[in-house]
């Protein structure tokens, strides 16, 4: 009886000294595989662990990892409702893990702010706000414990750049996590923490989630055209056999200006039966298709991504853009039906499909040069943009106050595209800006918004504020949160 119960004690005891933080080579290669959105094979080494060491937290954070990067990536409802059932048994297992290791909170840390962006998906933001503000005092304690401990960087950066880029109009979040945001200092913390992944190899694995978190972060928060060409630079480098990196690359390239680049990127995208569908890169695709005027490719993956996709964003806009397509090819029944179903489908929740919707159910006029325009605008075409606009006769559009304001905001940013000096990429806005702005029109606040990054690049930080701020005064304009976070971001720039 006495050798029984030493032998169970040994037993526990020796399960208890094993239940440990281990950030093995198996654990690695599984992350790096789920960076690649190869979740099958990850999955398969993370099984192959828990034979050998089941007790290693890493298996949860990187399982997590997976369920969160499925759910952000397809937007299944049925998927997450399951999924999200498994956060509080993992949590629980990793407090009852090695509280002396650097991963103890971190982990945990990670898990919260995992769901946090999973909920802003389906729209639980008070939870996701009260997960946030948990991640935030775990790091925060664990970088006090563990100053040393590069991955705190990578998350507290992140923290502190969204926190600081909440608009004024979401009070009631920044009440809740009761935070300071500091952008700087978070793209100061994500930037370090790319430079060791760069010269450590201990730390090269970390590589791709941080460009991607840099670039999601360059191209909505700051207006630095020289950072975001540097992150398109590396991921060009390193990372295009990584899907989620090919997404990054696409969406820098075409806020440079290069919808020429971002189709190459796009055509070399991996597609394996072994990684998880990115159906979203169909949509960007049959953009960068559309800002060519190529119609009928842009048609097809349209209509691709509308029948594969399962969740809801980027779905009105997808059908707008296919009734506008059916316009161009004076295709009315067609037009019709699309907006329909743009009607019927999907969610408005992101300014794209609050666009697509509003044009709807307004019964937008939409003149067809103007509108030839403006793809080949957003495609960077910026010298054909205006050749497009030189064939319009004002007397042909005078009675119509939107078309005459977006004939001269689009003369405006395509001339600001070919990079003319800003004093007169200003005086050009400043004439937008006296026209009368219809409806929920985005020209004037964007024009105010041009205007105050075109006196930043003089550093007249004053003039800047000023327009910045007149952006943030306009009210329920179409791409209103972009265009505000960006306004936002920029009296924080000119302040700081």
């Amino acid at each position: 009886m006495k050798n029984f119960i030493l032998f169970i004690l040994l037993v526990f005891s020796f399960k208890f000294c094993f239940a440990e933080f281990d950030m093995n080579q198996n654990m690695r290669q599984a992350y790096v595989h789920i960076m690649h959105l190869d979740f099958s094979l990850a999955q398969k080494i993370l099984d192959t662990e828990k034979i050998s060491n089941n007790d290693n937290g890493i298996i949860i954070l990187n399982e997590n990892y997976i369920d969160f990067l499925t759910i952000l990536i397809g937007e299944d409802e049925l998927y997450y409702q399951k999924a999200k059932l498994k956060k509080n048994q993992r949590l629980s297992s990793l407090r009852k893990n090695d509280k002396n290791s650097p991963y103890y909170l971190y982990c945990q840390a990670e898990v919260y702010i995992q769901w946090a962006f999973t909920r802003i998906k389906f729209k639980e933001y008070f939870l996701a706000a009260y997960e946030l503000q948990k991640a935030y005092k775990l790091l925060k304690k664990n970088n006090q414990l563990y100053p040393d401990f590069i991955l705190n960087k990578k998350s507290l950066g992140l923290l502190h750049i969204l926190i600081g880029s909440i608009p004024e109009s979401h009070d009631f979040i920044l009440n809740i996590l009761a935070i300071e945001g500091e952008i700087d200092k978070g793209f100061n913390e994500l930037y370090s923490v790319l430079d060791y992944s760069e010269n450590l190899e201990e730390y090269y694995i970390y590589n791709s989630e941080v460009l991607f978190l840099l670039s999601f972060l360059e191209m909505n928060m700051k207006n630095d055209s020289t950072s975001c060409s540097l992150l398109l630079g590396k991921i060009e480098n390193c990372c295009l056999n990584n899907n989620l990196l090919i997404f990054c690359a696409a969406r820098l390239s075409n806020k440079l200006g290069d919808n020429d680049k971002t189709i190459q990127i796009l055509e070399n995208r991996i597609i394996s039966d072994t990684k998880y569908n990115f159906y979203y890169l169909d949509y960007l695709y049959a953009m960068s298709q559309l800002y060519k005027l190529e119609y009928h490719n842009a048609n097809d993956y349209l209509l691709r991504f509308v029948n594969s996709f399962k969740g809801k964003n980027y779905i009105k806009s997808a059908y707008h853009m296919l009734s506008l397509i059916a316009l161009l090819e004076d295709n009315m029944e067609k037009k019709k039906y699309y907006e329909e179903m743009m009607l019927n489908n999907g969610q408005v929740l992101i300014d794209e499909d609050k666009q697509a919707e509003d044009y709807v159910k307004n019964e937008t006029l939409i003149n067809i040069t103007l509108l030839k325009s403006r793809f080949l605008f957003d495609g960077g075409y910026y010298k054909e943009t205006l050749d497009y606009l030189s064939n319009i006769n004002l007397n042909d559009i005078e009675n119509n106050q939107e078309f005459i304001l977006e004939y001269y905001y689009r003369i405006s940013r395509s001339n600001q595209g070919l990079s003319v000096s800003p004093i007169k990429v200003i005086d050009l806005f400043s004439k937008v800006l006296m026209i009368d702005n219809p409806s929920n029109l985005y020209y004037h606040p964007m024009s105010s918004l041009q205007i105050g990054l075109e006196y930043e690049k003089l550093r007249d930080n004053d003039q800047a504020i000023k327009f910045f701020k007149k952006t943030l005064s306009y009210r329920d304009f179409n791409y209103e949160n972009g265009i505000k976070k960006s306004a936002k971001a920029g009296i924080n720039r000119a302040l700081y």
